[in-house]
């Protein structure tokens, strides 16, 4: 495959790939410009290819690391743990099919909440609204480097809680029935975990440091006074999620976005949750 990769036009950040050819294993040319590609521009859309297999989606994963298994967590694993549904679409007997919700998703990180979180997501797009929601990201490498240096200094050393045990009535507000639902098949799931880890981080392949605190997944900062903490994930937030730092995209169908995931974070709009919408997500751990 020839890849073509360019940056988006009056975006702040990311690159747009076309030349993928989903059915083809990646040559380690084409992995090391991907690599180069999303180490330089934090976020590719790959456009333009024919949609990819579930197979086809995990064998491309694999060629950038150790997939997490997070349907297992939201009880949505099929034949593929690895691919977790973000649908609203249910089953012909009603079931739930994937993790549901139609509401805004608040800006998080995916998987801050595991010991072993995520470096590298892949969200791809099967099946959309006629207006489809956008999904924003802002770049936390420029976050933490556009900080003061007096702030910057504050936020050395100290290491923040990330859970999403408060957070499940979105993106899931039937999770209660899943768990019900297993439990009558006899079907054992591991429990969401929670984690702990610190506000700045260093990407392992590159050291580069990153602000790695969520509105959405971070609870508090360890061992500091809850008001001190709120006011300081606020202010670090705010700074983060400057308009002029966030990237919009406007979903078409096929388009796979790859992402650096420790050194970004992201959001989505609602939408009519009488329109079906399907995405399939998945991500690379890592330690951090």
């Amino acid at each position: 495959m020839s890849l073509n990769i360019v940056p988006l036009v009056d975006a702040p950040f990311g690159a747009l790939v076309s030349g993928w050819e989903p059915t083809e294993p990646l040559t380690s040319r084409s992995k090391r410009s991907i690599n180069e590609a999303l180490h330089r521009h934090r976020l590719l859309v790959f456009r333009g290819q024919p949609q990819p297999s579930d197979q086809d989606l995990v064998r491309f994963v694999e060629a950038f690391g150790d997939p997490i298994r997070g349907s297992e967590w939201f009880r949505n694993a099929g034949a593929l743990p690895e691919i977790l549904p973000v649908t609203n679409i249910r089953g012909e007997d009603g079931d739930r099919l994937g993790v549901e919700g139609a509401t805004d998703l608040e800006w998080h990180a995916d998987y801050s909440y595991a010991a072993t979180p995520a470096k590298t997501s892949f969200l791809n797009a099967v099946e959309l609204p006629p207006e489809p929601p956008r999904t924003y990201f802002t770049d936390m490498y420029a976050a933490y480097a556009t900080l003061e240096p007096a702030l910057q200094a504050r936020l050395s050393g100290l290491r923040a809680t990330h859970s999403i045990a408060d957070y499940m009535a979105e993106p899931d507000k039937n999770f209660a029935a899943k768990i019900e639902r297993d439990e009558a098949a006899g079907i054992e799931r591991p429990d969401i975990p929670e984690a702990e880890h610190p506000v700045v981080v260093h990407h392992p392949d590159t050291g580069e440091a990153i602000l790695y605190v969520s509105r959405g997944i971070t609870r508090r900062i360890v061992g500091m006074e809850r008001a001190e903490s709120s006011a300081l994930l606020k202010e670090l937030h705010l700074h983060a999620t400057r308009p002029d730092q966030v990237y919009g995209h406007d979903w078409q169908v096929g388009d796979l976005v790859m992402f650096d995931t420790l050194g970004t974070m992201h959001r989505r709009d609602a939408w009519d949750p009488t329109e079906r919408r399907l995405m399939r997500q998945l991500s690379t751990a890592c330690v951090i």
